[in-house]
């Protein structure tokens, strides 16, 4: 690894990529998260046993932002796949209310008021 700012991504096929921390805990938490719990290593090294060296080095691309994918087009439902994985775009399967709730607790705000725990008016 060259810098104290980077990681080590390993694909399912053994292809090894250095990359930078920040830019890959900014672009999902996922990433984040991963980087977080690996951060008492000397060497931080991402596993993604799924994914092939190729499409590792095309979603570092796009977090980069140097390819530039359609990933809900037909075509590309393995990219669409691989994004989901590393968290860079929702899961198809997007739940508004986790969300929901995730982005009011962030923000400090409570959509359960009432006593019941139901929004009155």
């Amino acid at each position: 690894m060259e810098r104290s700012t980077d990681c080590v991504i390993i694909a399912g096929d053994g292809v090894r990529f250095v990359a930078d921390k920040k830019m890959l805990s900014d672009a999902s938490a996922f990433f984040r998260d991963t980087l977080s719990a690996l951060c008492h290593l000397q060497e931080q090294v991402i596993q993604l046993p799924t994914l092939d060296g190729k499409m590792v080095e095309l979603m570092i691309k796009i977090i980069k932002g140097d390819a530039f994918v359609d990933v809900w087009a037909q075509e590309n439902t393995d990219v669409l796949a691989a994004a989901e994985l590393v968290g860079i775009v929702p899961q198809r399967a997007f739940d508004l209310t986790a969300f929901r709730n995730e982005f009011s607790v962030d923000q400090g705000w409570d959509f359960n008021f009432g006593s019941d725990g139901r929004n009155q008016a």
